[in-house]
């Protein structure tokens, strides 16, 4: 079994692309502050198990 490498960051060039991890985690935040103000639920993966944090 082989170990992974770690990878060099990728660099963009596209100025749009650039822009797109930011705005994930933007989108991502307001999602969470949603469900917390509305109690519903938002999940995500975390050690391979699926979890409740709204």
């Amino acid at each position: 079994m082989s170990t992974l490498k770690p990878q060099p960051p990728i660099t963009l060039r596209d100025p749009d692309l650039q822009k797109v991890l930011p705005a994930l985690r933007r989108a991502a935040q307001n999602a969470r502050e949603l469900a917390l103000r509305t109690g519903t639920p938002c999940h995500v993966r975390r050690d391979g198990k699926m979890v409740n944090i709204g």
